[in-house]
């Protein structure tokens, strides 16, 4: 396998049994890793996302459909298409990953929801883990 398809096969942990199988536990996070998501932090470390990816609000999703994939080590990005349960609209998502010793540091994630969007990004913000107390 090169490199180039261990990066991926490392990302796709989250994409696939992150946010499709609902198996947390096997997406290939480091401790520290950190999630933005809209600009909004939404993560600080693997405990934090692992529990946010077991929320409901993972469920509703279906499937990811033409994913591209760019990969300049230690950074990849990858464009899809996710498919929700019930709903006819797909999102358009675009997402950052930095991988360092075969495990997910980083993720930055942005998509284009349509009439969905502001609903959505409001319930972000509900998620962030960036706001001082």
């Amino acid at each position: 396998m090169s490199e180039r398809e261990k990066l991926i096969a490392v990302a796709n942990s989250y994409l696939q049994q992150g946010l499709l199988e609902h198996k947390p536990q096997e997406v290939l996070f480091a401790d520290h890793c950190v999630r933005y998501e809209m600009g909004y932090q939404t993560g600080g470390n693997a405990r934090q996302l692992r529990e946010l990816l077991s929320s409901d609000s993972y469920k509703s999703n279906k499937a990811i459909h033409d994913k591209q994939w760019v990969v300049e080590a230690p950074w990849l990005d990858v464009r899809f298409t996710l498919e929700l349960h019930n709903i006819e609209q797909t999102m358009r998502v675009a997402t950052r990953f930095k991988i360092v010793d075969g495990l997910i540091e980083h993720i930055e994630i942005l998509f284009n929801a349509g009439p969905l969007q502001q609903m959505i990004v409001d319930s972000i913000q509900v998620l962030r883990t960036d706001i001082e107390s």
